[in-house]
């Protein structure tokens, strides 16, 4: 198979990284684990300077998470981990954190970084500001961008693991029958999954709310990785990762399935939940689990669902499912000699989501950098 060629940006930036020795990242997997689990169980035995130290972002998000009680997430370990180690790669030895000191960033910079969807979190710098690496938050921008001020130059870089999701928004919500509808607008925000939907045509979440969905195509999956970063919202020029040996490496976004083993997935019970949204088919659930409705009050035997738990450490009891699809928190309930009493208008619906998914089984450094003749 032919190369692809590198755009001018890809090239540029490509050609700097890789003219740096191989480097390590900062906190290999199993660290970062390890780290996890503490963060996760809000553990006193984090040592918070060495974490600042060495990775001032990854401490401050973990002292967010501490103060607000919410658990963070596995992919802003190797995000903060793989910005850092980016930035001692380009002697970006000044780190800024946004939430604490707001102007640090140049005006056209900020609007630079507007237009790109971008919304500064941390900046590692030069001392004289002529060059920066911003690390930049929220779904509808990419991870970073490298930029020199002093032309503004901007190169834009998604940070990823090596076992990771491109992107996972939620699909349109399908109506009373469960079956899947996908509207002409939903796809023009995420044409990169038109072909993997135009598959799975008739698809009914009510008859597989228990499993995900695997069987595309390659062709189709290929087109919603490798397309991802195309968007006007999320344009990424180039990808970091990390190899089988743990150094950090940078491959062009638009050829990641070159290097990867790729997926595409749909979840009918995907991330995030709203207000029931199908009120008779829940009511016909209910029934179905041996619960009775008397106005808006369901009644119903603690064992005839199943339990919903936390992420994270603590795995603590959050919520009872009535499926995969429906559940209610567990503050919600009255229980009475292991009978539940809750008001329907309090469940949950969880939204299907639909992702591709990259896999880099067998990343070498060495085999990235000969292969584009870096």
């Amino acid at each position: 198979m032919s190369i692809i060629p590198l755009t001018k940006l890809q090239k540029e930036i490509m050609q700097e990284f890789y003219l740096v020795p191989a480097t390590k990242v900062i906190y290999n997997k199993s660290e970062r684990q390890n780290l996890w689990k503490l963060a996760t169980a809000r553990s006193n035995s984090l040592n918070f300077d060495e974490l600042k130290n060495k990775c001032p972002a990854l401490e401050h998000q973990i002292q967010k998470s501490y103060q607000s009680g919410k658990n963070i997430q596995s992919a802003v370990f190797s995000e903060c981990v793989y910005a850092q180690t980016f930035a001692n790669m380009m002697n970006l030895d000044i780190f800024v954190n946004c939430y604490e000191k707001e102007n640090f960033i140049p005006e056209p910079v900020i609007r630079l970084l507007a237009s790109y969807h971008l919304v500064p979190r941390y900046v590692y710098s030069t001392s004289d500001k002529r060059r920066m690496l911003i690390q930049a938050g929220g779904c509808d921008g990419i991870d970073s961008a490298l930029i020199t001020v002093i032309d503004l130059v901007i190169y834009t870089i998604e940070f990823k693991e090596p076992g990771a999701k491109t992107s996972e928004p939620d699909l349109p919500k399908y109506k009373e029958d469960g079956i899947l509808v996908v509207t002409e607008k939903w796809i023009q925000n995420n044409p990169q999954f038109k072909a993997m939907l135009a598959e799975q045509e008739g698809l009914n979440f009510f008859e597989v709310m228990g499993s995900n969905i695997n069987n595309f195509s390659k062709e189709s999956i290929d087109i919603a990785v490798s397309n991802n970063y195309s968007a006007a919202k999320k344009y990424a020029d180039v990808i970091c990762t990390e190899d089988t040996k743990g150094f950090l490496v940078m491959i062009p976004t638009n050829q990641a399935s070159v290097w990867a083993d790729i997926e595409g997935e749909i979840r009918p019970a995907g991330r995030n939940h709203y207000n029931v949204w199908t009120p008779n088919a829940l009511k016909k659930f209910i029934i179905q689990k041996g619960g009775t409705i008397n106005g808006d009050i369901v009644t119903i035997n603690k064992s005839n669902l199943d339990e919903r738990r936390e992420r994270g450490g603590n795995r603590k009891l959050s919520g009872y499912k009535v499926t995969p699809l429906f559940f209610v928190y567990v503050n919600d309930c009255v229980e009475q000699n292991g009978i539940l009493t809750f008001d329907i208008k309090k469940m949950q619906q969880l939204n299907p989501t639909i992702a591709g998914k990259m896999f880099f089984k067998k990343l070498s450094h060495k085999d990235v950098k000969s292969y584009y003749g870096l």
